[in-house]
């Protein structure tokens, strides 16, 4: 006979190996790949490694001290922490460094530089998970769950997109979608929600550049620069890798060819150097991960902690899957980092503070475990009964 209990058991192991070796094999590539550029700009080649070595280590103090928390403290201080990131993501276009590459993303903390929405993925999905977790009774409810509900997923997406950055509002928007669908959304909220969307869309999409890399991603060879270029510089570095790759550090395009080899095109870089093979097990890695994250979130010991396991995993599985869709020119390309693997401090710090709550979810989780039937007592014969009896003649 099986049952599930509740017990508090250790943070799950493979998501916490998976995790820390994609971060160090990032840290490797990202040295291959910015070894170029860093020299260029700044005249140190291993600058952008020194920096992301930095930012592994808060992260995983970070992710250490998460683990630890318990993750129901969230859900209480859920709405506070959503308050403050708005008013981060406002502070962009007042204290930021200007624009860099076209976008106001940054704000400047004396030598550091912080970018609020990578703090508004998670924050979103805690306030999101607390406030959907209160209202299981009433998930049917239009006015008074779901319209709240796209009201604060319309507000930060509207911020995200004055910066703009499409790539983290679309991994942003289909987390949430993904939590309020496991929550209970009913048939009648899909299609008003898909409605609200298409024409959002449309809107969005109509903007000139956006639909430019629509239109080189249908037909990249009417462009021999720009995105088109982007496009045809990635499509080389994949395909001269083969199976095995060109060597670590042998990469031809990451030579000022490929848009940001350290960041958004470090696939391309490791493909190129290291080849399909090592490709497909970075692939399978992240399968591996969004596996054992929704298992996580199976298990959870509340609808607070399920919500938000799937949340967070949803959030990593579809950032990984625009990153890599888009360097194989499955989907028009999207400006977005690979988790755990691409350039960027606060993106590192953010991610590993959120596998974190992860395996403290992970810890408090329900385990199945087999009840044995207790054994029948053995009787126990007195002296005199198990005496053989002696026959009268």
């Amino acid at each position: 006979m099986t049952s599930t209990v509740l017990r508090r058991q250790r943070a799950d192991v493979p998501v916490t190996v998976t995790v820390v070796a994609m971060v160090l094999f990032g840290i490797v590539m990202i040295y291959s790949a910015s070894v170029i550029i860093g020299l260029q700009l700044y005249g140190d080649p291993e600058i952008f490694f020194k920096k992301q070595i930095f930012s592994a280590i808060l992260g995983l103090m970070a992710m250490i001290v998460m683990a630890n928390i318990d993750y129901k403290v969230w859900a209480k201080w859920a709405g506070w922490m959503l308050g403050i990131t708005i008013v981060l993501l406002l502070s962009v276009f007042l204290f930021s460094r200007g624009l860099i590459n076209g976008a106001h993303r940054w704000i400047d903390i004396g030598p550091l530089n912080f970018q609020p929405s990578e703090l508004a993925k998670l924050t979103f999905l805690m306030y999101l998970a607390a406030f959907l977790a209160k209202r299981q009774d009433r998930m049917k409810d239009i006015t008074g769950t779901f319209l709240p509900f796209m009201g604060v997923l319309g507000l930060v997406s509207f911020l995200l997109l004055r910066q703009p950055d499409f790539g983290t509002m679309t991994v942003f928007f289909a987390s949430a979608s993904c939590v309020y669908l496991v929550a209970g959304m009913t048939w009648q909220q899909f299609a008003l929600g898909a409605g609200t969307v298409g024409v959002a869309l449309t809107a969005i999409l109509a903007v000139p550049y956006r639909r430019a890399r629509i239109l080189t991603f249908l037909n990249p060879g009417d462009q021999s620069q720009g995105v088109g270029w982007h496009i045809k510089n990635i499509t080389y570095a994949i395909g001269s890798g083969g199976w095995f790759g060109l060597g670590f550090g042998a990469s031809g395009q990451k030579r000022l060819f490929l848009p940001e080899p350290h960041t958004d095109s470090i696939f391309a870089v490791i493909t190129e150097e290291l080849g399909f093979v090592v490709a497909a097990v970075l692939i399978l890695a992240y399968i591996f991960l969004a596996y054992r994250g929704y298992r996580i979130a199976l298990r959870a010991q509340d609808t607070f902690g399920r919500l938000l396991a799937v949340g967070i995993t949803s959030w990593f599985a579809f950032q990984a899957f625009l990153n890599l869709a888009s360097m194989g020119h499955i989907i028009p390309l999207v400006g977005i980092p690979l988790p755990f693997i691409s350039y960027g401090g606060t993106n590192l710090v953010i991610s590993l503070a959120a596998i974190g709550v992860l395996l403290n979810i992970s810890r408090q989780g329900s385990d199945p475990v087999e009840e044995k039937k207790p054994a029948r007592p053995v009787r126990r014969q007195s002296a005199s009964a198990s005496r053989p009896v002696a026959r009268r003649a």
